[in-house]
C-alpha cells in the first residue's frame, strides 16, 4: 500500500492540478487550486445532512500502532467487529510487519503528521497521509482492507485536517494553517477539486448541524494587568462570543447564539455539538442547555450539573449521548437530554495505566453498541535511541471490547473482546 502511494504520489506531482475521476483506475492528479470565492456559494449536488466520518463502522474498526522498536514506523490494524478477527492488512507470506517492505507499514520519516483510515462508505476508505515538510495532506481512496490505494487530491499548506464529513458527493473538512488561521473546505469526490468555504482565526466549534458548520467569533477586552499574578490570572474578559452557522451550500453565515459578559462568565462557558445537536454548558452555574438552530430558542435541560468554582477547571466535554443519556468524560453524573433527569454515573471497572485508574474510553459509537478499551496489560519493550543505544519502555497491550449501550450505562462489564493493539 505504501509503495503504491509513493508511485501514485510521484505521478500526481508531475501531472499538474487537474484531478482525474476516482473511478478511472489511473493515479489521480493532484487538486491544489482553490475555487474562486464567487463559486464557493454554488449549491452542492446533495441535500443530505453532513455525516462526520469515523475510523470504523458496524463492520470494522481501523487503527495504527508502532511497527518497530524506535517507533519510526507505523502500521495499520483492522478489527473485524462481526467475527472478532484482529489483523494487520498484509498478504505477503512470511512478513513480520516491521519494515517498509510490508504493505501495511508507513514511515513516519515521510508521513510525520501520521496516516489514518476513515470509513467513507460501505466499500471505500478515505486514507489521509500528512507531512510537515512541506505541510500537506494526501487524500486517497482504498478498499475496506486498506489496499488498492488511489490518491485523488492533495491539500497544500495543511498543518492538520479535522471534522471530516461527507454528504456522499463531497468531502468537507476543517484545515489548520501555519500562523493560526483555519479554513473550511469542500472537496469533490468526483474530481478532487477544492473550494474554500470559509477562512478565519478562531477554531470552530467541533461538530456539524445538518448542512452547517458552527463558527466562533469573539469581541473581547481583558483588564489591564495589575501585577497581582493571582488576580490577573482570574480576571474576566468583557464583550461577546458569537457562534454562527455556516451553510455549506450557500456560504451564508447566520448567527446561532451570542454570549455577552453581561449575562455569562465567558471563561466558564462551553459549547458542544453532539449527534448534530448544539449544547451549552455553564460550569459555574451547573447548567446544561440546548439551542434550536432554526429558531434560536434556548431550552434548559438541567441546572443540576456539578458546579465548578471560578478559577478552577473540570472537563465537562460530553463523551457520548446513549439512549438519550449524556455521558461526560470527567463528571460523576449522566443527564437525560430529553427529560432533564440527572443521575449518578455507574462506573465500569477501571483500566489502570499511567499510574491510576481510568474509565473505559469510547473508541466508536455504533447503533446499539460501543467499542471501548476494556483492559490493559502492561509489558516492557526495548526501544532504540537515535544514537543506537537501547532503552527500556514501559507500555501496554490494549484490549478492545464491544459492549451494549445499556450495559455501559449500568456499569455491567459484559464485554465481547475483539483483540488487542500495542500502545
Amino acid at each position: 500500500m505504501k509503495r503504491a502511494l509513493s508511485l501514485a504520489l510521484a505521478a500526481l506531482l508531475l501531472a499538474g492540478c487537474t484531478a482525474a475521476p476516482a473511478a478511472s483506475g489511473d493515479a489521480a492528479s493532484t487538486a491544489t487550486a482553490e475555487t474562486p470565492a464567487a463559486e464557493a456559494a454554488a449549491p452542492a449536488a446533495s441535500t443530505e445532512p453532513l455525516r462526520l466520518l469515523q475510523t470504523g463502522d458496524e463492520k470494522q474498526y481501523y487503527l495504527t500502532e508502532p511497527a518497530n522498536a524506535d517507533q519510526t514506523l507505523e502500521r495499520f490494524r483492522i478489527v473485524d467487529l462481526t467475527t472478532g478477527e484482529n489483523a494487520i492488512p498484509c498478504d505477503v507470506e512470511g512478513c513480520t510487519h516491521d519494515s517498509e517492505d510490508c504493505p501495511a507499514v508507513w514511515s513516519r520519516a515521510t508521513w510525520d503528521f501520521g496516516v489514518a483510515a476513515w470509513v467513507l462508505d460501505e466499500d471505500t476508505l478515505l486514507i489521509l497521509s500528512s507531512t510537515s515538510e512541506p505541510n500537506k495532506t494526501v487524500f486517497s481512496f482504498a478498499d475496506r482492507n486498506c489496499q488498492n490505494l488511489t490518491p485523488f487530491a492533495t491539500v497544500e499548506d495543511a498543518m492538520g485536517i479535522a471534522q471530516q464529513c461527507t454528504d456522499g458527493t463531497s468531502l468537507y473538512f476543517l484545515m489548520s494553517i501555519e500562523g493560526g488561521t483555519y479554513k473550511i473546505c469542500r472537496l469533490s469526490l468526483a474530481d478532487g477539486s477544492q473550494t474554500v468555504l470559509w477562512e478565519g482565526t478562531e477554531y470552530p466549534v467541533p461538530g456539524v448541524i445538518g448542512r452547517n458548520f458552527v463558527l466562533k467569533t469573539s469581541d473581547l477586552t481583558y483588564p489591564e494587568p495589575t501585577g497581582d499574578l493571582e488576580a490577573d490570572a482570574t480576571a474576566l474578559p468583557t464583550g461577546t462570543v458569537t457562534h454562527s452557522l455556516l451553510n455549506v451550500d450557500t456560504g451564508e453565515v447566520r448567527e446561532l447564539y451570542t454570549y455577552s459578559s453581561d449575562d455569562w462568565d465567558l471563561d466558564t462557558l462551553d459549547a458542544y455539538v453532539v449527534n448534530g445537536r448544539y449544547y451549552q454548558i455553564d460550569r459555574v452555574a451547573g447548567t446544561l442547555n440546548t439551542v434550536d438552530p432554526a429558531t434560536g430558542e434556548v431550552r434548559q435541560i438541567t441546572d443540576q450539573l456539578p458546579a465548578t468554582a471560578p478559577g478552577t477547571y473540570a472537563n465537562y466535554m460530553p463523551q457520548a449521548v446513549l439512549d438519550s443519556w449524556m455521558v461526560f468524560y470527567d463528571l460523576p453524573v449522566i443527564v437525560n437530554v430529553e427529560t432533564g433527569e440527572v443521575r449518578q454515573r455507574i462506573d465500569l471497572p477501571e483500566n489502570y495505566w499511567n499510574g491510576y485508574g481510568h474509565q473505559p474510553s469510547i473508541y466508536l459509537q455504533l447503533q446499539d453498541r460501543l467499542l471501548v478499551d476494556c483492559r490493559y496489560e502492561p509489558y516492557t519493550r526495548t526501544g532504540i535511541g537515535t544514537d543506537g543505544t537501547p532503552y527500556t519502555v514501559e507500555t501496554n497491550h490494549i484490549y478492545l471490547g464491544l459492549i451494549s449501550a445499556d450495559d455501559y450505562l449500568n456499569g455491567i462489564p459484559n464485554y465481547t473482546e475483539v483483540g488487542e493493539y500495542t500502545a
